[in-house]
């Protein structure tokens, strides 16, 4: 039995399996001892097995999702007191209390400070998630319900919008949809400027579809026709600077459970100026004037998740501010893309990297095209080293492609360990190129150490090339390379395969798939550092 199957006989208490299911895996590929379908990883199970601590899961859940250490540790500390402190908490505190009174002002105020929003905007906590702004948008800015709005519909979020918004006002649609119905690109600025309402009461954005990995990295500038501009950021918000009046940005609304706290609370920042609107049928809890005339507290605040939301903008503030979460959002990201790019595709994912839309947030990837046996396999052996939360259940069905999510409870040295793991298991499932003795090949020019290696007859230890205009093959090792310092140069004497010294494990093969580096064989616990930018 392998370490797969074994694990999960070991610490599936519940539902022991009387069969095991086994598909073929597709040509190329290779795999022993496929997992059962009713294993606990490949139905979204966050709980790894009991050998993996609970500070080493690896959490990549697209929301709710973990927040970062530090935060957590500050909301134990601040919002669960000790008797000894001779405090409530602010789960038990009353919205009404001067004591939250104090948290809910503090919480408005660092976000105001850390997103940059102008005074000409108003704050305001709701509830309902970003279903519920799904319905209020149009409810506060359609006051007949016969007014028009357009939507831009680049993925699944921004669907779901159109059906709910078609209850409160007349959607025009601009879609990027591709002919069968997949999303893979945002329309230009051209595009929305010649298909726009001009009549429209708002212009309707997501910035961030999770699912189908499409982002706008920077919101669009003002149209011409001068529709304000309403984004649903909720998975994007402070993860880059937001240009309010530069966009005009009309109305931003953000769901707390992916990079500011826990699900219960969403964000809303309104213009002070579209306030007034509202249908009269709109309820009093999602009618902006109302809660904001209210001073937030029209209704129950979840007082606990407003006290969470301001202690992960302090966090923020504390760590380099919105500028700094940019910039490792920028790491992080490339770092999987990376891997994915360079796997000679082995992982796929759903945007081209010529795209300048790809998700930086949520990165979607397939393995071996889509084959079930290794997307199973690999889910298993990510489950067993604590990495988790790459496949959830959805409504949308399971489909082909993992997600990666990389909110700011992921560190980069986090996102190191998801990559040296793809790294390995794409060496170890795929099936060696076969080398044609009619041409010349790159074993041909390597050395009788190398070639042993590659046999699996001993290990070896550092590999060096002295590159001949004979033999421009060795080109092909300098990709192979994860280090730019590897990159041949055209006055080097000599290129080093990788320094310092990589040894290849005994019966390693160097194949179509594999990218051959230092880290690939890293210890997964082992963390790599970040980039001189970044440190």
């Amino acid at each position: 039995m392998n370490s797969a199957l074994q694990s999960y006989a070991e610490n599936n208490e519940v539902n022991t399996p009387r069969t095991t299911t086994i598909n073929k895996p597709a040509a190329g590929y290779s795999v022993t001892n496929p997992v059962p379908h009713d294993h606990p990883a490949l139905h979204g199970s966050l709980t790894p097995p009991t050998n993996v601590p609970v500070d080493k899961i690896l959490n990549f859940s697209p929301g709710p999702t973990s927040l970062p250490p530090a935060v957590e540790a500050a909301v134990q500390e601040k919002c669960f007191p000790s008797p000894s402190e001779k405090r409530l908490g602010s789960m038990a505190l009353s919205h009404r209390s001067p004591e939250f009174g104090s948290i809910l002002r503090q919480t408005l105020a660092k976000s105001r400070e850390v997103m940059q929003v102008p005074p000409e905007y108003e704050i305001l906590f709701t509830q309902g998630g970003g279903h519920g702004q799904f319905a209020a948008v149009p409810m506060n800015l359609c006051p007949t319900g016969a007014e028009t709005a357009t939507y831009i519909v680049n993925g699944t979020w921004s669907k779901r919008a159109v059906e709910e918004a078609k209850k409160y006002c007349v959607p025009h649609v601009i879609s990027a949809l591709n002919e069968d119905g997949s999303c893979t690109s945002f329309p230009s600025l051209d595009t929305i400027e010649n298909e726009i309402n001009p009549n429209s009461e708002f212009l309707y954005v997501c910035s961030n579809e999770t699912v189908n990995g499409l982002e706008l990295h920077r919101l669009l500038p003002t149209l011409n026709c001068g529709v304000p501009l309403v984004v649903d950021a909720s998975s994007d918000f402070t993860s880059k600077p937001i240009a309010w009046r530069e966009s005009n940005v009309g109305i931003l609304f953000a769901c707390a459970s992916k990079n500011i706290g826990h699900p219960g609370i969403t964000m809303v920042v309104i213009r002070k100026d579209l306030l007034g609107r509202a249908n009269p049928f709109t309820p009093g809890v999602l009618n902006y004037e109302t809660n904001i005339l209210a001073d937030n507290v029209w209704n129950t605040i979840p007082t606990f998740n407003v006290d969470v939301v301001g202690i992960m903008m302090e966090w923020i503030g504390e760590n380099g501010g919105i500028h700094e979460m940019e910039r490792m959002s920028i790491a992080k990201s490339a770092l999987v893309y990376s891997t994915i790019d360079n796997s000679n595709g082995f992982f796929g994912t759903k945007v081209d990297k010529s795209s300048e839309y790809r998700s930086r947030m949520n990165v979607p990837f397939c393995v071996a095209g889509g084959d079930e046996t290794l997307t199973d396999l690999f889910l298993v052996e990510c489950w067993e080293k604590g990495i988790v939360g790459l496949r959830t259940i959805t409504p949308f069905g399971k489909g082909i492609y993992l997600r990666a999510s990389l909110y700011h409870g992921v560190t980069y040295d986090e996102a190191v360990v998801l990559t040296n793991f793809m790294k390995e298991f794409a060496a170890k499932h795929s099936t060696p190129k076969k080398v044609e003795k009619s041409t010349t090949s790159l074993m041909e020019i390597s050395t009788p150490l190398f070639r042993q290696s590659l046999d699996g007859d001993r290990p070896c230890a550092e590999i060096k090339f002295s590159p001949h205009k004979e033999y421009p093959q060795y080109n092909e090792f300098a990709a192979m390379s994860s280090s730019p310092d590897d990159v041949t140069a055209p006055n080097r004497s000599s290129f080093t395969f990788y320094s310092p010294a990589l040894t290849l494990p005994k019966n390693m093969k160097v194949n179509q798939y594999a990218r051959v580096s230092h880290d690939m064989f890293s210890p997964l616990g082992e963390r790599a550092s970040p980039p001189p930018s970044l440190r």
